[in-house]
């Protein structure tokens, strides 16, 4: 094969590689023209954010207990402090100031 028809032969592929590419490109801005940037990210957020909750739906569905464990964890640990008032309310001892436990003298009461 000569240089000749080398060089033809890669100026026809590169060619056709161009017009490959141009027409891409003009479908492209064609379908950005049509619906914009903007609302393209916006449509792949949702899409996305629609996956994750129904992933997290599913693994919810196959783990029920540990959710409600770790709920009632939660739960446990944001009323923390008024179950302990409340126990210490129903138990009878108090905190003294130098850190001790003091029992209530309940006969007396």
């Amino acid at each position: 094969m000569s240089a000749a028809h080398r060089l033809e032969r890669a100026r026809t592929a590169r060619d056709s590689a161009r017009a490959e590419f141009d027409g891409r490109l003009a479908q492209v801005k064609h379908d950005l023209e049509v619906r914009g940037l903007g609302g393209r990210i916006a449509d792949r957020v949702g899409d996305d954010a629609k996956a994750v909750l129904e992933e997290a739906q599913k693994v919810a569905g196959e783990h029920r207990g540990l959710i409600a464990g770790t709920i009632a964890m939660l739960t446990l640990w944001i009323l923390r402090n008024p179950l302990l008032s409340l126990a210490d309310r129903l138990l009878g001892a108090t905190l003294g100031s130098d850190g001790q436990n003091h029992e209530k003298d309940v006969s007396h009461e």
